[in-house]
This record gives structure tokens, C-alpha cells and sequence, in this order.
């Protein structure tokens, strides 16, 4: 299998499991983390050994996530793979519970797995979808199924161009700005796929992912480490005839940044308290809008230059 380097949230990655990065521009040097497929494990819902830092459940457990005796990490999604990393994070191996879609994995590989791998480094990690617009980046926060990607893609089909669906790493530049690293370069979108490629002059490229969604190739960005002009939390709503923006005061904005990071469950004390103080520099050195939406479809040409009007990227869609 191809293990190309690719460049993914700051990270240069070999991987052996599909990630579906297709921009045309792969890193240099060596890999910072190497991801190969391990052996198939049976079906188990005990937890991984050691310590837990994180840990997820609704009707049942969902994942895991604990630091080995060796230094290393387990991160457990039952019923689906275990994902074994080594002490130092710089490779992975990926174990597919016996009789579970290998497709499934390889999804939380792409968005889980590298997301843990960014946080344990310290960086920054947001739950969030970006779009370039003009010299600057607009983000979209929210948790699974606010329209963070339906946001992305009526950017894109505004003229924008994706930097990342669903996960978005940030870096300091030390002169106050936040930057965005490149990622995902599909959108992947549970709901109104059709009408939304309506939205493009020429309709993106989409395959039908393991998790029955559509994942369109929209036109990717190129530039890494591009300055983020804005947040947007999307508030879809049906009943609404025109878009409203308003943006937050720092302590709305941070309580509201608080509750969707890209990994839920932590109990690890550091990871908690980086988190919080990460949170709180971004709302100090970005605009926070909350966006009253109104949702489709059909949807209405002028979210997107509402969008970029408000972070202050406007005359660049639409």
C-alpha cells in the first residue's frame, strides 16, 4: 500500500491506511508519524490497559483512551479498531476488530487518531471546519451535525477553498496571530449533498464514504499556516429567512468553545487545563460570531459573503 508523505494538521504522515489526502503538494523529510495496519483483535469491551485519559459513552462505550506502561497510548473504539501508538507518538499501529469495516478505521485514523496525536503534542485542536477566503481563513466550531461542513462547502461554492474539514490545528506565530495548518481536503456531509453541489459552477468530484457519507472534492488550499480571520458557530434553523451574525463577548465566547472540542470525555488533568488555557488565547486574538442560519435547501447565496462580510474577508466571495 501507497505510504506517500503527506502533510496533515501540521504533521508529516506515512500511512499505510486510506486516508484520502489528495492535494497535489506531499512533505519532505522524515515522517512524524508512521501508520501501518497492525493484526486483527477480537471483540472486547474491557478497557485497554493503563492509565485513562479519556473516555466516551452514550447508550453504550464508544472509545477509550489510556497511556501505557511504556510510555505509549491505547486508544480502544469498541467494536470498530484499536489503535496502538508508540512511546513518543511517532508511529501506529491499527488493529480492526474481527468482522468491523476497515473503512470505518481508516476514517478514525484520519480525523481520531491524528487529532489525539495533536493534542498529546500540545497543540491546538479544534472541532472545526476552514475555509480560505482570499489571504485569510474563516472557521466553522461547532459538535457533529451543526453544518460545520455544510458551512465549509457554501464557502467553497462561493469561491473559497477548504483548508480542513472537522479538524483544525492551530499555531502561534508569536506575533499574536493563530494559523491554520492544512488537512482534510473533502468534505464530508450527512445531509443534502445534491443540493448543495447545485451551488458550484462545476460540481465537485464525491464517493460514498464507510459511514454513508458524501464526500465532496472541493477545491483544496494550498497555503499552510494561513492567519484565521474569524469563528463562526452555525446555528441552523429552518425557520429563518435571512442570516444573522453576532459576535460574542470573550467569556460567551470561551464557554461556547469549551463545550465542542474535537475529542470529548477527557479526565486527563494536563490535557484539561492546556485546553482551557488554549481556549482562552483564542478568544483573546480572534472574532467569535455565533450565525443564526437559515438552513436548507434549497440554501440562500448570501450566507457565504454574510460570512466573510463579518470576519472581515468580504469582497472575496460570492
Amino acid at each position: 500500500m501507497s505510504t506517500e508523505l503527506q502533510l496533515l494538521y501540521g504533521l508529516r504522515v506515512a500511512s499505510e491506511v486510506p486516508l484520502h489526502q489528495e492535494r497535489a503538494d506531499t512533505a519532505e523529510g522524515e515522517p512524524d508519524v508512521d501508520i501501518r495496519w497492525g493484526d486483527p483483535v477480537p471483540l472486547t469491551l474491557e478497557p485497554p490497559a493503563g492509565q485513562v485519559l479519556a473516555h466516551l459513552e452514550t447508550d453504550q462505550p464508544y472509545y477509550t483512551f489510556t497511556r501505557t506502561d511504556d510510555g505509549g497510548w491505547a486508544l480502544r473504539f469498541y467494536r470498530t479498531c484499536d489503535f496502538v501508538v508508540a512511546p513518543g507518538g511517532r508511529s501506529a499501529r491499527v488493529h480492526v476488530v474481527e468482522g468491523a469495516d476497515p473503512g470505518i478505521a481508516g476514517i478514525l485514523t484520519a480525523g481520531a487518531l491524528l487529532s489525539f496525536l495533536v493534542t498529546v503534542r500540545g497543540d491546538i485542536v479544534l472541532h472545526a471546519s476552514a475555509v480560505q477566503v482570499g489571504s485569510g481563513a474563516v472557521a466553522f466550531v461547532g459538535r457533529s451535525g451543526m453544518g460545520k461542513s455544510t458551512m465549509a462547502t457554501l464557502m467553497c461554492a462561493a469561491g473559497g477553498t477548504l483548508i480542513t474539514d472537522d479538524v483544525l490545528r492551530l499555531d502561534d506565530d508569536g506575533d499574536g496571530r493563530l494559523l491554520c495548518r492544512l488537512g482534510a481536503t473533502e468534505l464530508r456531509l450527512r445531509k443534502s449533498a445534491a443540493e448543495l453541489v447545485e451551488q458550484f459552477a462545476v460540481a465537485p468530484a464525491s464517493r460514498l464514504t464507510s459511514d454513508a457519507r458524501d464526500a465532496l472534492s472541493v477545491a483544496a488550499s494550498h497555503t499552510d499556516a494561513l492567519p484565521l480571520a474569524g469563528i463562526v458557530f452555525p446555528l441552523p434553523d429552518r425557520e429563518r429567512e435571512t442570516i444573522e451574525l453576532t459576535r460574542m463577548g470573550p467569556m460567551d465566547a470561551l464557554i461556547t468553545l469549551l463545550r465542542f472540542p474535537r475529542l470529548l470525555g477527557w479526565s486527563d488533568p494536563e490535557i484539561l487545563d492546556r485546553q482551557f488555557q488554549q481556549a482562552g488565547e483564542i478568544v483573546e486574538r480572534v472574532p467569535v460570531f455565533i450565525a443564526h442560519v437559515p438552513w436548507g435547501p434549497p440554501f440562500s447565496a448570501a450566507i457565504a459573503p454574510a460570512i466573510a462580510d463579518a470576519v472581515g474577508l468580504g469582497a472575496r466571495v460570492g
